[in-house]
Protein backbone atom coordinates (compact mmCIF):
# COMPACT_ATOMS: atom_id res chain seq x y z
CA UNK A 1 0.00 0.00 0.00
CA UNK A 2 0.71 3.53 -0.68
CA UNK A 3 2.30 5.63 1.88
CA UNK A 4 -0.51 8.47 2.35
CA UNK A 5 2.59 11.60 3.03
CA UNK A 6 4.06 10.49 -0.34
CA UNK A 7 0.73 10.52 -2.00
CA UNK A 8 -0.58 13.82 -0.80
CA UNK A 9 3.09 15.24 -1.53
CA UNK A 10 3.05 13.74 -5.07
CA UNK A 11 -0.62 15.71 -5.27
CA UNK A 12 0.46 18.84 -4.32
CA UNK A 13 3.09 18.89 -6.43
CA UNK A 14 1.59 17.78 -9.80
CA UNK A 15 -0.96 19.90 -9.07
CA UNK A 16 0.62 23.59 -7.81
CA UNK A 17 4.48 23.66 -8.70
CA UNK A 18 3.92 21.53 -11.82
CA UNK A 19 1.42 22.66 -13.13
CA UNK A 20 2.28 26.31 -15.33
CA UNK A 21 0.70 29.18 -15.32
CA UNK A 22 0.29 28.46 -19.24
CA UNK A 23 -1.32 25.17 -17.82
CA UNK A 24 -4.02 27.21 -15.51
CA UNK A 25 -5.04 29.87 -18.13
CA UNK A 26 -5.02 27.39 -21.06
CA UNK A 27 -6.44 24.15 -19.94
CA UNK A 28 -10.08 25.65 -19.44
CA UNK A 29 -9.89 26.62 -22.99
CA UNK A 30 -7.99 23.74 -24.52
CA UNK A 31 -8.40 19.87 -24.21
CA UNK A 32 -4.99 19.23 -25.64
CA UNK A 33 -3.83 21.15 -22.50
CA UNK A 34 -6.15 19.81 -19.62
CA UNK A 35 -4.70 16.15 -21.28
CA UNK A 36 -0.91 17.82 -20.76
CA UNK A 37 -1.51 19.00 -17.37
CA UNK A 38 -3.31 15.46 -16.00
CA UNK A 39 -0.70 13.33 -17.86
CA UNK A 40 1.87 15.54 -16.17
CA UNK A 41 0.18 15.43 -12.76
CA UNK A 42 -0.40 11.48 -13.33
CA UNK A 43 3.55 11.36 -14.06
CA UNK A 44 4.45 12.70 -10.61
CA UNK A 45 3.33 9.80 -9.06
CA UNK A 46 4.92 7.49 -11.43
CA UNK A 47 8.35 9.53 -10.92
CA UNK A 48 7.95 9.99 -6.75
CA UNK A 49 5.42 7.98 -5.45
CA UNK A 50 6.33 4.23 -7.30
CA UNK A 51 2.47 4.52 -9.07
CA UNK A 52 2.31 1.51 -11.72
CA UNK A 53 -0.21 1.42 -14.46
CA UNK A 54 -3.25 1.30 -12.99
CA UNK A 55 -2.70 3.69 -10.26
CA UNK A 56 -1.31 6.55 -13.25
CA UNK A 57 -4.28 5.79 -15.81
CA UNK A 58 -6.82 6.69 -12.79
CA UNK A 59 -5.37 9.75 -11.67
CA UNK A 60 -4.48 10.90 -15.25
CA UNK A 61 -8.53 10.24 -16.59
CA UNK A 62 -9.77 11.69 -13.22
CA UNK A 63 -8.02 14.91 -13.63
CA UNK A 64 -9.06 15.36 -17.08
CA UNK A 65 -12.76 14.55 -16.01
CA UNK A 66 -12.39 16.67 -12.30
CA UNK A 67 -10.15 19.93 -14.12
CA UNK A 68 -12.72 20.79 -16.38
CA UNK A 69 -15.23 21.21 -13.89
CA UNK A 70 -13.81 24.41 -12.35
CA UNK A 71 -11.34 25.50 -15.52
CA UNK A 72 -14.23 25.22 -17.97
CA UNK A 73 -17.87 24.48 -17.01
CA UNK A 74 -17.07 26.64 -13.35
CA UNK A 75 -19.12 23.87 -11.55
CA UNK A 76 -16.93 23.77 -9.22
CA UNK A 77 -16.83 27.27 -8.11
CA UNK A 78 -13.50 26.83 -5.20
CA UNK A 79 -9.94 25.36 -5.57
CA UNK A 80 -11.37 23.57 -2.08
CA UNK A 81 -13.91 22.14 -3.53
CA UNK A 82 -11.71 21.10 -6.52
CA UNK A 83 -8.82 19.92 -4.28
CA UNK A 84 -11.54 18.03 -2.27
CA UNK A 85 -12.67 16.15 -5.39
CA UNK A 86 -9.01 14.97 -6.28
CA UNK A 87 -7.91 13.98 -2.89
CA UNK A 88 -11.54 11.64 -2.64
CA UNK A 89 -10.00 10.34 -5.94
CA UNK A 90 -6.78 9.60 -3.70
CA UNK A 91 -8.56 8.26 -1.03
CA UNK A 92 -11.04 5.57 -3.14
CA UNK A 93 -7.67 4.40 -4.97
CA UNK A 94 -6.05 3.80 -1.22
CA UNK A 95 -9.22 2.22 -0.24
CA UNK A 96 -9.64 0.30 -3.12
CA UNK A 97 -6.02 -0.67 -3.00
CA UNK A 98 -5.45 0.59 -6.52
CA UNK A 99 -1.39 0.61 -6.89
Amino acid sequence: MHNWLILIACHFIGDFPFQSEWFVTQKGKSWEVCFYHAAVYAATFVLFGDAGWKLASVLLVSHFLIDPLKARWHLVKTIWQDQLLHAAVLIICVCGRIT
